[in-house]
Order: C-alpha cells, then sequence, then structure tokens
C-alpha cells in the first residue's frame, strides 16, 4: 500500500510542478480519471462526551465539545485538528493528532467571555493557524500561528491593519495564510499573507466594491484556498433583473482570474440558477469543485455537486440522481488526485458522506454502519431518527483519507449516546495493474507518462497536457446562493442548522455553512445547529453569516443549548443531534451546461525524452519533502 501512494504522490507532484514551472499561475489540465478508493477503513482520533455520560471520551476529557457546524481538515499524514467550542476550562481549544494517539490541545487564554477561535487551519510541516475574534482586548484578536511539536509558542499576525476578522481560513504548505478579510463596516476582501523574514507580505486577489470602487462584487462569500496561493470564491455582481447575478473565479496573486462558472442571469446558457452559499474545493491544479442549484426553465431548483475539470463542467451528483434523495449544504473537499468528497441523504434517506472521481459515487460512510470504537463496536447513530448524525463538512487529503465527524450509538440501543467520534476513514486502493514501478524486473516498466498520453498508445483518460491548459478548454458559466439567504430574494433552498432544524425554527432557510450577502455580517458567527437568543429561529446561515443581521461575528450557541424560550436546555448539535426538523428541497431537471470559452491555449507538446528533467524535478522535491507524505499503516 505505501508503494501504490507512493507513485501515486510522486505523480501528482510532478503535475503541481508542471502547473507552477511550466505552465503559468492559473494554468490547468483537463480532467483526469481519478482512482477511487476501493473501501475505507474508520480510524478513531478522538471521542467528545458530555461530563457525567457513562461512556467517557476518548482521547479528551469528559466536558471537551465540538461546535454544531465545523471543519476537520487532514493532511498527507493522517492528523487532523478541530476546535474545541466548550471546554472545562471555559475558553474554545485546539485538538490536533493522528494515529489514533492524538492528546494535543492549546486552550485560549482568558481573552475575555466573548472571545471565539476559528475552525483551524493545517499543514505538513506541522504549523497549525485559526483566527480569534470577540477577545476583550482587540490587540488579541488576529490569527494565532503556531508549531504543532511547540505549542506553547504562540504567534499572533493582526494582518492586514484594521481587520476585525479572517474568516475561511486556511493555511498551505507553502506556509501561506489564505482568508476573507473582514473590516467593520466597511466590506471584505480576499487576502494571502506570504512570509517574509520576520513579516509577511499582504496580497488582496479580490476586494468588495466598498473597499474598492473598482471591483464589480458587492458581496464575496467563503473562498478555497490551494499551496499555490490561488483563491477560488463566488462573487455577487449587480443585479440587472430577477435573476441572480453571480460568478466564480480562481483569483491568483498576479492580479489575474479565471472565469469558471457563473449564473444564468449571467450566461442563459448556465445550468447554474444559483451558487450554495458554502465555500467550493480548489485543487493544485485548478479543478474547482462547488454546490449550486440548477434550475431548468421556470421549473424548481435541483441541489448539484459541479466539477469543473479544466475543461468542462460537469454533475458530480444531483437531487434525484444515482441514489442521492438530497445534497446537503456543506461544503464539498478535492484532492490533487481528482478525488471529490461531499455529504448527500440517499434514497433511503440515510445521511452518508460520498467520494467522486467526477463519473462514479461511492460511500465513506453511512448512518446505521457499525463502526470500531474505544468502546467496541459501535453505529454511527443518534438518538433522534430525523436528525443528522454527521456534524460539519468533510476534508479529503492528498492520499485520499476523509475526515468525518459523526455520532455513536451501541450497535443495539441508539437512544444511549456514546457522544461525538473524529474520524479519519483511511482510503484503501487497489495495487497498479503491472503489479510494480519503474524498472521492476520481469517486465517492462510503467513511468505512467505522468498524466497524459503515452507514445505509442492511446490515452489512459488523464491529462494530456501536463499541468497546462489544452487548445479547446475555456470556461463555462454558472452559480447559485442555494442553502443560504440571498440578497433581495427569499430563499428556494432547503438547509437548516446543519441539516436539521433549530429549536423555534419554521425549517425555512439557513445559509448551513456558508454565508449569505446583504445582512452585514462579519461571517464568523452562527447558531451551530441550535437557536441562538433573540433570534426567530429562521435563517441561521449555520456556520457563516447571514447578511443584514448586524451580528459582530464572534458569539455562537457552540454545540450546546442555547438560551431561549424556544430552547428546552437538552437538545445539543454537537456531533449533529440538532433537534428534530429537517427541510426538504424542491426537485427539477438541470439543465445543459453553458459554451465553452475559446481562452488561449496553455499547453505544450513534450517528448518522452524531454519530459525526463521534469521526472527528476519532481521526484527530487518528493524525496526532499518525503517527511510530509503519507505515513504507512
Amino acid at each position: 500500500m505505501r508503494d501504490v501512494t507512493w507513485i501515486r504522490r510522486a505523480r501528482t507532484l510532478l503535475r503541481q510542478s508542471a502547473v507552477v514551472l511550466g505552465m503559468g499561475g492559473l494554468a490547468l489540465t483537463p480532467g483526469a480519471q481519478a482512482e477511487l478508493p476501493e473501501h475505507y477503513t474508520l480510524q478513531l482520533q478522538a471521542r467528545t462526551n458530555l461530563l457525567g455520560n457513562e461512556s467517557g471520551a476518548y482521547n479528551l476529557k469528559p466536558g471537551n465539545l465540538l461546535a454544531g457546524s465545523l471543519q476537520v481538515p487532514v493532511v498527507a499524514d493522517g492528523r487532523v485538528a478541530f476546535r474545541l467550542s466548550i471546554t472545562p476550562e471555559g475558553p474554545n481549544a485546539i485538538w490536533w493528532g493522528s494515529d489514533a494517539a492524538g492528546h494535543h490541545r492549546y486552550v485560549l487564554p482568558d481573552l475575555g467571555e466573548d472571545a471565539r477561535a476559528s475552525d483551524p487551519g493545517l499543514n505538513s510541516d506541522g504549523l497549525v493557524a485559526f483566527a480569534v475574534t470577540g477577545a476583550t482586548a482587540t490587540t488579541s484578536n488576529g490569527i494565532y500561528l503556531l508549531r504543532s511539536e511547540a505549542p506553547e509558542e504562540v504567534r499572533i499576525v493582526r494582518e492586514p491593519l484594521g481587520a476585525s476578522d479572517w474568516s475561511s481560513l486556511a493555511l498551505n504548505d507553502a506556509g501561506q495564510l489564505g482568508f476573507r478579510v473582514t473590516f467593520n463596516g466597511v466590506g471584505r476582501g480576499y487576502v494571502v499573507l506570504t512570509p517574509q523574514g520576520a513579516g509577511w507580505t499582504t496580497t488582496y486577489l479580490a476586494k468588495e466594491k466598498t473597499l474598492d470602487e473598482a471591483s464589480p462584487y458587492e458581496f464575496l462569500y467563503s473562498p478555497a484556498f490551494n499551496d499555490l496561493g490561488q483563491m477560488a470564491g463566488v462573487g455577487d455582481l449587480p443585479s440587472e433583473g430577477s435573476e441572480f447575478y453571480q460568478e466564480l473565479r480562481v483569483f491568483s496573486a498576479d492580479g489575474t482570474s479565471r472565469l469558471i462558472a457563473q449564473s444564468r442571469g449571467r450566461d442563459a446558457a448556465s445550468p447554474i440558477y444559483r451558487f450554495a452559499s458554502v465555500q467550493p474545493a480548489l485543487d493544485n491544479l485548478g479543478r474547482v469543485a462547488f454546490i449550486a442549484t440548477a434550475r431548468a426553465g421556470a421549473g424548481p431548483n435541483l441541489t448539484t455537486v459541479f466539477l469543473w475539470d479544466g475543461a468542462e463542467l460537469r454533475v458530480v451528483a444531483q437531487n434525484g440522481q444515482e441514489g442521492i434523495r438530497e445534497v446537503e449544504f456543506f461544503p464539498p473537499d478535492m484532492n490533487d488526485e481528482g478525488l471529490i468528497v461531499f455529504r448527500a441523504i440517499d434514497s433511503d434517506s440515510r445521511r452518508a458522506v460520498w467520494v467522486s472521481d467526477g463519473r462514479m459515487l461511492r460511500r465513506v460512510v453511512s448512518e446505521h454502519d457499525i463502526v470500531d470504537s474505544d468502546l467496541g463496536p459501535a453505529r454511527i447513530d443518534q438518538e433522534t431518527p430525523s436528525g443528522p448524525v454527521f456534524a460539519g463538512s468533510v476534508s479529503i487529503s492528498p492520499r485520499g483519507d476523509v475526515s468525518v465527524v459523526a455520532g455513536l450509538a451501541p450497535p443495539d440501543n441508539d437512544q444511549e449516546e456514546w457522544g461525538t467520534a473524529i474520524f479519519v476513514a483511511q482510503a484503501s486502493f487497489a495495487p497498479p495493474a503491472d503489479g510494480g514501478v519503474d524498472g521492476g524486473p520481469g517486465g517492462e516498466s510503467d513511468a505512467g507518462c505522468d498524466g497524459g498520453a503515452c507514445p505509442g498508445e492511446g490515452d489512459s483518460g488523464t491529462p494530456g497536457c501536463d499541468g497546462g491548459e489544452c487548445p479547446g478548454e475555456g470556461d463555462s458559466g454558472t452559480p447559485s446562493c442555494d442553502g443560504g439567504e440571498c440578497p433581495g430574494e427569499g430563499d428556494s433552498g432547503t438547509p437548516s442548522c446543519d441539516g436539521g432544524a433549530c429549536p423555534g425554527d419554521s425549517g425555512t432557510p439557513s445559509c448551513d455553512g456558508g454565508e449569505c450577502p446583504g445582512e452585514g455580517d462579519s461571517g464568523t458567527s452562527s447558531c451551530d445547529g441550535g437557536a441562538c437568543p433573540g433570534d426567530s429561529g429562521t435563517p441561521s446561515c449555520d456556520g457563516g453569516e447571514c447578511p443584514g443581521e448586524g451580528d459582530s461575528g464572534t458569539p455562537t450557541c457552540d454545540g450546546g443549548a442555547c438560551p431561549g424560550s424556544e430552547d428546552s436546555g437538552t437538545s445539543r448539535c454537537d456531533g449533529g443531534r440538532c433537534p428534530e426538523g429537517q427541510d426538504s428541497g424542491p426537485v427539477d431537471a438541470g439543465g445543459a451546461g453553458p459554451p465553452p470559452d475559446t481562452g488561449g491555449c496553455g499547453c505544450q507538446s513534450t517528448s518522452s525524452t524531454a519530459f525526463l528533467p521534469w521526472l527528476f524535478l519532481g521526484l527530487a522535491w518528493f524525496a526532499a519533502h518525503r517527511r510530509k507524505g503519507p505515513s504507512s499503516r
């Protein structure tokens, strides 16, 4: 298994090298046929639980609880990191670890009762980053950066000057920090901080019109960030009618951008009515996966996972197709092998985590599955049948492992709570068809042509331009906001409180992990699966922000019961245990994709001899960084 992973990772690194060195920052490769894992084995990393539960906790003390909506990044060696919104000490904390043995935890200092930590970013060098907002002393707000082996040495980054919030924070393997910055009362922008000496270089990739009059964007949604310092994000444009005017672009540090998709308000041929208000996924080859609603004519919406593979816009999953009843409004994720993970409810009404290569679907784990735990066999389940069993969004590592957060119960009693489990679902792949690697005994060596067509044979279906753009590629347009409350219109989507209704909620709209424009929210707060004080219970935005609510961006109900007459004080969303209620969205048929953009060609032909330097460059890079790579299991 280790050799198979090594080969796959080396080929990915070669394609990345071609993108960076040979094709330029925005060049990308047409869709490659990824290899779907044969199966997944869930390894328990930690288990949270309430104080007093006899089942206790694992790798954490009881009383440490997760937020109701969260992201758990996972890197190549299987390490994960996540935030704890409730701790016995009081302040938020960050946990990280791997191989079922993690026990590291950084607890925030006493920064005031409103201080909150964001979901962490994590990279292969062992760096951990998270944003702190709501501290009593504004100088304590900022991005907290630490090294996992020396967590007591914390560096606070407050760039750019005047920032009040750093949402969608990510940390890449180049050591860069990417996020959406908010300036209270002014606007938002996409920012990349690049280490330079003892400080940072600040680069704006996009800004809202309130920050830059020349910008076309009235609102910028949560972005994705890759190792090349690029960001993919959706922006609202000034509306010229009843349709949504939105576009999804990949932005680069040199000021250029590439149109990936746009709403049908901008392009009548687009299948996309509205982008979901959750962040997309962006890999290092320029491919983008995202959730939007497809609409044919005046029909209802179909929630859809789309993939821009570098050549065309493709449907990965859609309500009512291939055993999917309803795609859930949580951000998808994608790795450089072209594997996409997301959450969706199947035709038997079971929630599940899915993986796709862009053509085929496979389950990672489903509700009611029996898995191994520290308590023995356990069921992925929770005590309220209509409530969600999974929490937050899922993430995928370079080798295909997937982080999953789910409620646990004994195999024969879903009314006994075993808390919330944080798993790494370890991917198992089939061995190479030729049984070996280059130069192996007894057979012809196969360099794999590194994602392209090989001399003297047909194309294997992987990228033929070695990480560059090929002739005839181009953009197609497509966006939508569905899944959250969007400006100027009621929500046509279905989400609510991480898949369940909030106390006192009518079950109507929420932004479910993303943000809704026009409501003046800083983008950090959410009710985390419960109703918030003074909230009417309707739009919850669940992990993102709802425009127009005047929220400071800090308070959340963080997985516990929220005050207010509507809340019984007993329910919690920690691990996906929310009060009953789930919207079911309308279903319709999607439309055809937009016509391709006839952009310039970014590919170049390469003979097998000329390719050798690329091969050695990639392998040398990989050897030098092998400590970052996947560990044997």
